[in-house]
């Protein structure tokens, strides 16, 4: 976003963008009553959101251990490239150093492979990684490295991402006029794209940097905005965040009992979530409050829990927030502890007052360490006037005027003319740009008004109507033509192909196949005229059609009186043996005595195994999606060698299927099975036939 004076050029890499800035002149809020108003509507939205608290999620620790199941059958190809950024980026929370590992994996295989987007992916996740270490100066460098790819390929939504994570590594540095700067061209980016899960999080954040500045008010419109869009599109974690935010803006208004309500709201859905680093905020917070209100047992219970967890996801930030808290609370103590008072003395803390000062300067030179390397002016700042009483206490009063030195120089810094000024000059920008937007919109709405009435002029009724005619009958072709390659593959593989997708080839851990075939079909069908045949053959199989439906199973293709099917593709079910044993069960029950409309007996083998497979789409010509494996080879072997009415199953397809459903089983013994040799068989039975 150009400053006053500067040109677009000037800010190198980023692109050329129109600069559009929210209009906040309307929603300024100018008494406490207002500001109780606006909290009032942010309850409200919470209110509405406590639907999706009560929800399951999926922990980050589950799904990272899904990721790493996966990750052995990747075979250095795209989806590895995509299984190590999602391990990347979701192990940051957790451990930011393994997360960096993952993404150099990635990253290595991208520029191997040639993909500048998955590369641009990859650098996204070591700067996310990097920023969650601490180490900001890495973070950027890689931010901007993913920027940089985005923009050669044009990618707006990589663009929006990298350029709001660069104005999150300065928000963490006290750097508010330049973290606004990059988070207003994020903001731009994303609404024209539309983006509104992305556009929550960067009003919450500019919401922070009004707080940081003491700017209740905006803070507050934009804490609102956030936790609206949140709560529309059910994003917990977002959830979670502006549970703090607002936690905070009581705990500055001193009402404790709603802040404490807020916190703890915030720190029981982190842990229902597993997100150690939102229980970690969470109980920092909680920490503050009962060290305001002296009750310093469960202060400290609460800083040493966060500062624990804060060290286990190795968040440097975190551990100085941690440092700084326990600082102020042992200076706290050795104002308040009466020496005589032997009841005051707990796990933590100490009669002797010198003591505890001393504990309170030891934990705020571990803070003003790590806040140095960090280049946080704020939490630094906050840390040299912590300093400063304690030394003036302690009686070295040099220390004491050097550390209220560095506080007043650093206040100056961030709280200077200069960036109140570059503040309300980025503020005015977009106040600007706004109005010549909108002057530019109604020029456009003019021009098309224009442009109607000139094609009413020019264009007859006659000419509307046929290519209105036209367009319905391409449209009504191009659905036919869709309708009928759903109807011959599964529509997510048929999606694929449009996209030019070809050949298709997925493998899967576990699938369960199902065969059926009919008993003397040869004999059936000399006795019968080709049309009856067809007839009764459709009949039957739109029959199977409607089963396999009903169980979730993907038809996939019937050779003469063969029906095949599966479950567990092309969209992976864990409970497919289960699905395949209930279709199966339910075709043998349909056919038990089932005759043609002449009277003919039809009876069926039925045949089914389970375990690995490779599906999909070859060939130019009639497409056909296929599979291909030993499971499929052996389920169809267990159909030829089946009898009239029984479902045959090898021993894996027992031994799979027993974990979701007890089923009655015959115990055939070992069969020669052609190309297997010996085989342990089953026929299988049901105690059931509930629907799925």
């Amino acid at each position: 976003m150009p400053l006053a004076g500067q040109t677009r050029r000037d800010l190198g890499r980023i692109p050329p963008i129109p600069i559009i800035f929210i209009n906040l002149r309307y929603s300024l809020l100018y008494n406490n009553r207002q500001i109780m108003k606006h909290i009032l509507l942010l309850l409200l939205g919470l209110f509405v959101s406590s639907v999706l608290i009560n929800a399951e999620a999926i922990t980050p620790q589950a799904k990272i251990d899904s990721l790493l199941a996966e990750l052995p059958n990747a075979k250095g190809d795209t989806n590895e490239i995509k299984l190590l950024i999602n391990l990347g980026s979701t192990i940051s929370l957790l451990n930011p150093i393994e997360g960096i590992s993952y993404s150099m994996k990635g990253l290595a295989l991208a520029k191997k492979l040639n993909l500048k987007g998955f590369e641009a992916d990859c650098y996204n996740n070591l700067g996310k990684n990097y920023k969650w270490n601490s180490d900001y100066a890495k973070a950027i460098e890689y931010y901007k490295k993913a920027l940089t790819i985005n923009e050669i390929l044009m990618h707006k939504s990589g663009i929006a991402n990298s350029l709001a994570s660069i104005g999150g590594v300065y928000l963490e540095q006290s750097n508010y006029p330049k973290s606004l700067e990059y988070y207003q061209y994020a903001l731009e980016l994303n609404e024209e794209l539309g983006n509104k899960s992305e556009i929550a999080h960067i009003y919450g954040n500019i919401g922070i940097i009004y707080r940081l500045q003491s700017n209740s008010k905006k803070a507050i419109y934009f804490y609102k905005k956030s936790l609206e869009l949140h709560t529309e599109l059910r994003e917990e974690y977002g959830i979670i965040k502006n549970l703090r935010n607002i936690g905070g803006l009581y705990l500055q208004k001193k009402d404790y009992s709603k802040a404490l309500e807020f916190f703890d709201r915030s720190l029981k859905l982190s842990e229902k979530l597993g997100d150690k680093n939102g229980v970690a905020m969470s109980l920092g917070s909680i920490g503050i409050i009962y060290t305001d209100l002296s009750d310093y047992t469960k202060a400290l219970d609460s800083y040493n829990e966060a500062l624990k967890l804060n060290k286990e996801i190795g968040k440097k930030r975190g551990i100085a927030y941690d440092y700084l808290s326990l600082g102020i609370l042992y200076y706290k103590l050795s104002q308040e502890v009466d020496p005589t008072d032997e009841h005051k003395e707990s796990k933590y803390n100490s009669l002797d007052n010198e003591i505890n000062l001393n504990k309170s300067i030891g934990y705020l030179h571990e803070a003003e360490e790590l806040y140095k390397k960090m280049n946080n002016l704020n939490e630094l700042s906050r840390t040299y006037d912590a300093l400063h009483n304690a030394y003036y206490q302690k009686g070295d009063f040099k220390s004491s005027v050097d550390a209220h030195r560095n506080f007043k120089n650093l206040q100056d810094s961030i709280f200077s003319f200069e960036n109140t000024n570059k503040i309300l000059a980025l503020e005015k920008a977009r106040e600007d740009d706004l109005k010549q937007k909108e002057i530019e919109t109604q020029k456009i709405k003019i021009a098309e008004q224009e442009k109607r009435e000139q094609m009413i002029m020019y264009f007859s009724i006659g000419i509307v109507l046929f290519m209105t005619l036209v367009m319905i009958v391409i449209f009504r072709l191009l659905k036919r033509s869709d309708k009928l390659l759903y109807n011959v593959l599964p529509v997510s593989i048929a999606k694929r192909l449009k996209k030019k997708e070809h050949p298709i080839s997925d493998y899967f851990t576990q699938a369960s196949i199902v065969f059926i075939d009919i008993v003397n079909f040869t004999e059936i069908a000399s006795n019968s005229d080709p049309q009856t045949l067809v007839s009764d053959l459709n009949m039957i199989f739109t029959k199977y059609d409607s089963i396999s439906k009903k169980y979730g199973l993907e038809k996939i293709k019937t050779i003469g009186d063969s029906y095949m099917a599966a479950a567990g593709i092309p969209e992976v079910q864990k409970d497919n043996t289960y699905r395949a044993a209930q279709m199966a069960l339910e075709v043998k029950e349909l056919m038990e005595d089932y005759h043609t409309a002449n009277g003919t007996k039809i009876d069926v083998r039925i045949g089914l195994d389970c375990g690995p497979v490779v599906a999909g789409v070859i060939g130019e010509n009639k497409f056909i999606y296929d599979m291909w494996s030993d499971a499929v080879n052996t389920a169809s072997r267990m159909e030829s060698s089946s009898i009239a009415g029984q479902v045959q199953v090898s021993e894996r397809f027992k031994i799979a299927v027993t974990k979701f459903e007890e089923f009655e089983y015959i115990e055939r013994g070992e069969i020669d099975i052609k190309g297997k040799g010996k085989m342990k068989t089953y026929f299988i039975g049901s105690k059931t036939l509930e629907t799925v």
